[in-house]
């Protein structure tokens, strides 16, 4: 039986168990993210003006992952080995044939001049950063 990995329970993530899925019934599909849920990231913008919270956007996974036959690995992945064969977690190694990398755009704090900065499209987290320094404020005009 065919063995595959999926970093990341994103949109990419959660888009690539379902294509998987309808090609093949039987394969073994591991993903491997933080939490088995689902930040809905469209709704982020909506967080730090406080029209939404946590529990409007994240979206738990445990039925979607029991429906199509997924087994979540509830873990950070630190390396690969064997040619991207081997996913390395702190919880154990993960053999594939096949990986898919859908970990997110989190590089992006990388690029010079935008390491100190907050985006809504970093995370709940992040989202919510925003909106506790936007109570804090006395006034101003935000663009």
């Amino acid at each position: 039986m065919k063995k595959i990995t999926i970093i990341g329970s994103g949109f990419a993530g959660l888009t690539a168990v379902k294509t998987i899925r309808k090609q093949d019934k039987q394969c073994e599909i591991t993903l491997i993210s933080p939490k088995a849920e689902l930040v809905y990231m469209p709704s982020l913008i909506w967080v730090p003006s406080g029209i939404a919270s946590k529990k409007d956007i994240v979206v738990p996974l445990d039925n979607f992952f029991k429906r199509l036959n997924v087994h979540h690995v509830a873990s950070e992945v630190t390396g690969l080995e064997n040619n991207n064969r081997t996913v390395i977690t702190p919880v154990g190694l993960f053999e594939n044939d096949a990986l898919i990398i859908a970990s997110g755009g989190r590089f992006i704090k990388k690029l010079p001049g935008i390491e100190h900065s907050i985006t809504p499209c970093e995370g709940l987290s992040a989202a919510e950063a925003i909106r506790d320094r936007l109570k804090a404020m006395d006034g101003g005009d935000i663009a």
